[in-house]
């Protein structure tokens, strides 16, 4: 870093100086389409203490700069501002709005221009229809409620009101952009696995739509989820009762009216594995119980075949790799005992095309 920045900023670590308008110019390009910028005092130097920190996949830009005029063209998405000193005078499409110390201001794509004081902010490009996404997403919608699109789609400039839960939502913003900073010194991977930017989306989303914090709407997504909890167990059930049988994710979908990506990720979320990886898991945990406890004249294929495999020998490698003994074994061990009340085998199914089985 050259020089010291004069006023504070979460990126100041990684801030470099230049004393040229074309080289910021060039800079602030990464998240705005800048029809042109000027010094606010032409007899003052122009200087700029920049960096263009990527928080995940958010484009953003940090900058303690001198006063400037600046002008943007129009474009398709949306640009967050975040200001830690100095104040922004901004007009758009004749609505003129000032913002100061600690405040943020949301512009949508349409040209707009501004006057500044030295000031020290954050810049962020977003992407419209993921902040719309994001936003249904947090209200388990399926469609964007028109009053809802038509504040994710301003058509002048915004900002937040002054209210306790807008505020708090803003600090929230501010803290996570500072952590985006200290953890970029370690490393800029990790910044895009904790998903820090879906955070920043998430806050944005809640600071526009207040009803994704309002305690009615909230109860409302609560129940959304004990439905979503309810219908995800009585899935679990099925499989139970069925490991018997051919099971596809076609079924799966079908039964359970999640589609194959919520499935997976319901699944991930929940039990940490896949749909696939857990039908076979309790398939074998249900044929090791058997093996244990067998009828007399029981063989390894009708245990196969009672829990749903299709092939014997891709029955054998998988109990092997789980539980380091071979299925025959196991057998010939529990038959050489005292055997235990034995359990009901279902009548294996019958031959079916296993290409779509689970």
């Amino acid at each position: 870093m050259q020089g010291q920045p004069p006023l504070q900023n979460p990126f100041q670590h990684r801030l470099r100086l230049t004393n040229s308008l074309e080289q910021s110019k060039a800079w602030l390009q990464a998240v705005l389409p800048i029809a042109s910028l000027a010094a606010g005092n032409a007899s003052e130097p122009w200087w700029h203490h920049h960096d263009n920190p990527c928080i995940g996949s958010l484009v953003s830009n940090a900058s303690v700069l001198a006063p400037m005029r600046l002008s943007i063209n129009g474009q398709a998405d949306l640009t967050a501002v975040v200001i830690y000193a100095g104040s922004l005078n901004v007009e758009q499409g004749g609505r003129r709005l000032s913002c100061a110390d600690q405040g943020l201001l949301i512009l949508p794509g349409a040209a707009w221009s501004c006057e500044s004081s030295s000031c020290s902010l954050v810049m962020l490009h977003l992407e419209r229809e993921r902040l719309q996404r994001i936003a249904m997403a947090m209200a388990e919608q399926r469609s964007l409620p028109q009053s809802w699109r038509e504040r994710l789609e301003p058509r002048g400039p915004w900002q937040p009101d002054d209210s306790s839960a807008s505020q708090a939502l803003l600090t929230s913003l501010r803290q996570v952009l500072t952590m985006a900073s200290q953890l970029s010194e370690q490393s800029e991977a990790l910044l895009e696995r904790l998903e820090l930017d879906l955070l920043i989306y998430r806050l944005l989303a809640a600071l526009v739509v207040p009803e994704l914090r309002e305690s009615d709407s909230l109860g409302r997504l609560r129940s959304r989820r004990r439905e979503g909890g309810d219908r995800f167990e009585e899935l679990i059930t099925y499989l139970e009762e069925h490991l018997h049988e051919p099971l596809s994710l076609h079924q799966l979908e079908a039964r359970s009216h999640y589609s194959r990506r919520a499935l997976q990720y319901a699944f991930l979320e929940r039990l940490g594995c896949s749909p696939t990886q857990w039908i076979r898991s309790m398939r074998l945990e249900r044929a090791r119980r058997w093996l244990q406890q067998p009828q007399q004249g029981e063989t390894v294929t009708r245990i196969a075949q009672a829990c749903g495999y299709r092939s014997l020998n891709l029955f054998s490698m998988d109990f092997q790799q789980r539980f380091h003994v071979k299925p025959s074994e196991l057998l010939r061990e529990s038959l050489s005992k005292q055997p235990a009340q034995p359990l009901a085998l279902p009548k294996p199914p019958p031959d079916l095309d296993p290409l779509n089985e689970v």
